[in-house]
């Protein structure tokens, strides 16, 4: 599995491209597809858990939505989103 760096770097790289907020099971399905967790055997499940601990750091570039969904944080903005 790859360390957290690269998957944040892959996560904002994605949500950038996406131009719109991801479920947690798309964002495991495209990582999995892309080969960076071939060998994962639930991306779901683990990038649940890594976009929760991303967006809970308070100067993340990524917040949750509710309901699964992140999204990037928009300039200036430092509160996530409820």
């Amino acid at each position: 599995m790859p360390p957290p760096d690269r998957f944040r770097k892959a996560v904002l790289e994605m949500l950038k491209q996406e131009g719109r907020p991801l479920h947690y099971t798309e964002v495991g399905r495209r990582l999995k597809e892309a080969g960076l967790w071939a060998e994962v055997k639930e991306p779901e499940k683990i990038a649940k858990i890594r976009l929760s601990a991303l967006a809970r750091w308070s100067r993340s570039p990524v917040v949750a939505l509710g309901k699964g969904f992140y999204a990037l944080r928009e300039e200036g903005d430092t509160s996530p989103e409820p």
